[in-house]
């Protein structure tokens, strides 16, 4: 995988001595993606946990941890370079960031057994638990949540700001730019719900295949 480190720019941390301060100050998930290089900068790096697998074209940038059993497919970006708070992002366990899906700027949390579809972006949005991003689908920043279990299909857009209860559906192509129109979304179909079960245990099974052709220890 191609596994990138970037800068962190904090005022109290200008030398070396008060990075260092800094850094042992903080958290142990900021701890774990982050150290003091030889120029005495801040530098944040990306932690995949044990039982997940990122394929070796996907690009992951700065501080994140992947938590066990996610699958990231071919040529998925994962971007924390316009980021520059020391909060690693989590993706959380069993979920999958599928091919061209792209993950950037301010996004602090993807929540567990989220499904981020084929070319689908999520721009500084928070996905809670069960989460689906269907294919070309987007999720834009600036305080906006996708609440647990919600399913935004093929090519919708939620705007800005916006709080999409747990359980709801965005229709295909649907914009959802206000909080009035997030509240009358209608419950996720159970045909969807489905769907996202049957995707979800084969992400399962996709990390499971992957991780015996790798050999062991060997993720780079």
């Amino acid at each position: 995988m191609d596994q990138r480190s970037f800068p962190l720019f904090l005022e109290e941390s200008a030398t070396r001595e008060a990075a260092e301060r800094w850094l042992d100050r903080q958290t142990r998930d900021v701890r774990r993606v982050t150290w003091v290089d030889a120029d005495g900068r801040l530098m944040q790096k990306p932690v995949v946990e044990p039982g997940s697998y990122v394929d070796p074209r996907a690009l992951l940038i700065g501080g994140l941890i992947i938590r066990p059993g996610c699958y990231i497919a071919p040529f998925a970006v994962i971007r924390l370079d316009e980021n520059n708070v020391a909060e690693p992002l989590l993706v959380g366990a069993e979920s999958n960031i599928q091919d061209q899906a792209l993950v950037h700027s301010h996004t602090t949390r993807i929540g567990n057994r989220v499904i981020v579809a084929h070319q689908a972006i999520v721009h500084g949005a928070v996905l809670e638990d069960e989460v689906t991003l269907y294919i070309q689908a987007t999720a834009d920043g600036d305080g906006t949540v996708i609440g647990r279990g919600s399913f935004l299909n093929q090519g919708a857009y939620v705007g800005k700001g916006v709080k999409i209860p747990p359980g709801r559906h965005v229709a295909p192509g649907r914009k959802v730019l206000t909080q009035k129109e997030a509240d009358q979304l209608p419950p996720v179909p159970e045909q969807l719900a489905e769907i996202q079960k049957h995707v979800l245990e084969l992400n399962r099974l996709h990390v499971k295949r992957h991780l015996q052709m790798v050999p062991e220890g060997d993720l780079s």
